[in-house]
C-alpha cells in the first residue's frame, strides 16, 4: 500500500473514531438519564451585580471592594457575578443591565436577572439599592427560607412547586389543583414533589418575589423549580391547570435525548448551590445518589456496543473501497 493510500485510510479511521467517541459519549451521557436529572450535569445561569458609579469616585470603589469580598465569603455560593461600571463611559448598553438608561443617582447596586445568552438570552431588573446593601439586604440576597427549602429538597425530589396564592380580590382554586397535581406525582415517582407557598407580602422573600416578577396584588401563581434552582415558564390565574402542570412535569420525567438542553427549560434562581448539594442529588428514575453530577452505572449499555460495531463494519468498509479504488478495480 502507497504512503498516498495509508494516509487516506489512516484519514477514515480517525475520523470514524472521532464519530465514535462523540457518539457514544453522548449515548453514555443520557443512558438511564431523565431531562430532569440532566440538569445537574449543567451551568447555572449567572446574575449580575453592578455597581454603577462616577469613574474614580471613591464611594463606588469602596462598595465594589466590600461586594467583591461578601462574593468571596459569605456569598460564595451564589450564581452571581460582579462588575464596576462607569455611568458615564459612551457605548454602554444599559438594557444588558435591566435598565433602559444609565440612572439618574449614583451610585446605585443594580441586581440584573440574567439567562444564558445561548439560550436565547435576556437581562431583567430584579432589585437596586442606593448607595449599596447594607448587612440586612446582603443576607436576604444571599439566601431567604423559601430559597433555603428549594436547596433542600430540589436533588431528593423529581421537582419543587412554588405557589403564590391571589391577592384577596382573585380566585385561589388554583391551591387545589397545585396540591393535588404533587399528590398524583410523588405516589407514581420514586421522588416526590413538595409544594412550598410563599405569601407575596413576605419580606423575607422580597428579593425573591421580585425575581419572579410577583407585585403585591395579582393572581395566584405557580411555578415548577427542578435541578439546581432552574424555574420553568410559570403559569398565572387561569393558566393553573392540571394540564398545564403535568405537561411541565411530563418534560421533566422524559427521556434525556441529548438533543434537548435542560438548561433551555427556565432560568436559575440567585440561590446558593455548591459540591455538597450535587453530592446529595437522587436520580429520578431509581432513586440511588447520583455519582457527582451523573448516576454511577455498572457495565455498558448495550446501545453503545452496537454504535461501536456500526462504526467498526463502516471503517473496515472505508477502508476496502479506498484500497480497490487505488488498485483501479472496480468498486
Amino acid at each position: 500500500m502507497n504512503s498516498g493510500l495509508k494516509m487516506r485510510v489512516k484519514y477514515v479511521i480517525i475520523c470514524v473514531l472521532i464519530s465514535a467517541g462523540v457518539t457514544a459519549g453522548g449515548v453514555k451521557a443520557c443512558f438511564d438519564l431523565s431531562v430532569r436529572d440532566a440538569a445537574y450535569d449543567e451551568d447555572r445561569d449567572v446574575h449580575l451585580l453592578t455597581v454603577i458609579a462616577e469613574d474614580g469616585d471613591p464611594g463606588g470603589e469602596e462598595i465594589f471592594a466590600g461586594l467583591e469580598e461578601w462574593l468571596a465569603g459569605a456569598g460564595q455560593k451564589l450564581n452571581l457575578d460582579l462588575e464596576l461600571v462607569d455611568v458615564d463611559a459612551p457605548g454602554v448598553s444599559w438594557p444588558a443591565y435591566g435598565i433602559p438608561s444609565a440612572p439618574p443617582a449614583v451610585p446605585v447596586v443594580v441586581l440584573t436577572g440574567r439567562r444564558q445568552a445561548t439560550l436565547g438570552g435576556m437581562s431583567f431588573l430584579v432589585d437596586h439599592w442606593e448607595p449599596g446593601p447594607d448587612k440586612k439586604e446582603l443576607d436576604r440576597l444571599k439566601t431567604s427560607p423559601v430559597r433555603e427549602e428549594i436547596r433542600k429538597a430540589a436533588g431528593r425530589s423529581m421537582a419543587v412547586l412554588v405557589f403564590i396564592p391571589g391577592s384577596d380580590s382573585y380566585e385561589n382554586s388554583a391551591a387545589q389543583v397545585v396540591d393535588e397535581v404533587a399528590r398524583s406525582w410523588s405516589d407514581k415517582t420514586p421522588l416526590g414533589v413538595p409544594v412550598l407557598r410563599v405569601e407575596r407580602t413576605e419580606a423575607a422573600e422580597r428579593l425573591l418575589l421580585a425575581f419572579l416578577g410577583v407585585k403585591d396584588t395579582g393572581p395566584p401563581w405557580a411555578g415548577v423549580v427542578f435541578g439546581r434552582g432552574k424555574l420553568m415558564a410559570p403559569l398565572v390565574g387561569e393558566d393553573i391547570t392540571a394540564e398545564n402542570l403535568n405537561t411541565r412535569l411530563e418534560t421533566l420525567a422524559a427521556d434525556c435525548t441529548c438533543l434537548q438542553s435542560s438548561s433551555s427549560l427556565g432560568v436559575d434562581l440567585p440561590m446558593e448551590w455548591d459540591g455538597r448539594d450535587d453530592a446529595e442529588v437522587l436520580a429520578l428514575k431509581t432513586g440511588l445518589r447520583l455519582d457527582g453530577s451523573m448516576p454511577a452505572r455498572t457495565g455498558i449499555p448495550a446501545v453503545v456496543f452496537l454504535t461501536f460495531g456500526g462504526l467498526v463494519i463502516l471503517v473496515v468498509f472505508a477502508s476496502f473501497w479506498i484500497v480497490r479504488r487505488s488498485n483501479g478495480r472496480p468498486v
